[in-house]
């Protein structure tokens, strides 16, 4: 917060202004930086959801958290299901060992159910899926014959997708 001697309701800047406008004017007045982008992001937004979302992307901008947490908190805003791999790894002396580790939110609980995937637990229902999703590319790695390695099919797609990471992390796809 900027210290500021007069409230902006007595600078004539701020007299005649109203909505939106005055909204602005007095964020301007009395912040900065992160404090100030959120409060602009909020003002701009039509709705509470899209305030929300402009919010976190402010968060992510000033790296407050990271971008799975940011598209997981937008799915999850947006009552969306949503999953991603958070760890891949494997034992050194046994490599054909490995996990995987995921997050997910709420709403893919509630999807996996409505598909009829349940368990004892949350975690039971996305490890079925999870086995059920291994099986399958199991049985399509068995039927291409080639463990997903071509680069042109015969409909002229690629069974491979090149992932390249830049220095924060982030990935850009292409197909090469």
């Amino acid at each position: 917060m900027k210290k500021r001697f007069l409230p902006f309701s007595m600078m004539p800047a701020s007299w005649g202004l109203n909505g939106k406008s005055r909204l602005r004017a007095e964020a301007e007045y009395y912040m900065e930086g992160y404090e100030l982008e959120r409060a602009i992001a909020a003002i701009d937004a039509d709705t509470d959801v899209q305030a929300e979302i402009a919010q976190l992307g402010v968060d992510l901008k000033y790296e407050k958290i990271t971008e799975p947490e940011h598209n997981k908190k937008v799915a999850s805003i947006q009552d969306e299901p949503w999953v991603d791999v958070v760890e891949l790894g494997f034992d050194q002396d046994t490599p054909n060992m490995g996990f995987f580790e995921l997050d997910w939110n709420d709403e893919f609980i509630v999807f996996l159910h409505s598909k009829g995937i349940t368990g004892r637990s949350d975690e039971d229902a996305v490890n079925t899926w999870f086995n059920s999703v291994c099986a399958t590319v199991l049985a399509q790695e068995k039927a291409d014959q080639d463990y997903g390695l071509e680069e042109n099919t015969k409909n002229g797609q690629s069974d491979v997708e090149y992932v390249r990471r830049n220095n924060k992390g982030k990935t850009s796809s292409t197909d090469e």
